[in-house]
């Protein structure tokens, strides 16, 4: 799997190019794509660059006591248990109005991404 995906790196060194690499190995993703479209179900849930994709989602963990029915809005997908929540934003600005200091905010890849617009809101 390495030396093909190496060998699709350098066809898309080439700028008249384009490789269509269909896979559920997101770290494969993260190492050759430039852009990413997302489709489940049939239905395209994302179409970026990479870049964009990554940079516009983020991981937040926090205190089940800070959430309430208008906070969970901003969340794409979430868990919670005894211990708290995490959920997927591509709204940090709400994150940082609704909650300040009080959650943990982290970079999400590609696989978190994906999870958690499939799966959505899941308890437990």
């Amino acid at each position: 799997r390495s030396e093909l995906l190496d060998i699709l790196r350098q066809l898309m060194i080439e700028e008249n190019k384009s490789v269509l690499f269909s896979t559920h190995i997101t770290t494969d993703l993260e190492r050759v794509a430039d852009y990413i479209c997302f489709i489940n179900q049939g239905q395209i849930v994302l179409c970026q660059g990479k870049d964009e994709v990554l940079q516009g989602h983020v991981l937040v963990k926090g205190a089940l006591s800070l959430l309430t029915s208008e906070t969970e809005k901003v969340f794409i997908g979430m868990r919670k248990n005894q211990y708290g929540f995490e959920g997927l934003t591509a709204d940090s600005r709400s994150v940082r109005q609704f909650f300040g200091d009080t959650v943990l905010q982290d970079q999400a890849g590609l696989d978190d991404i994906m999870v958690y617009y499939v799966r959505g809101h899941k308890n437990g």
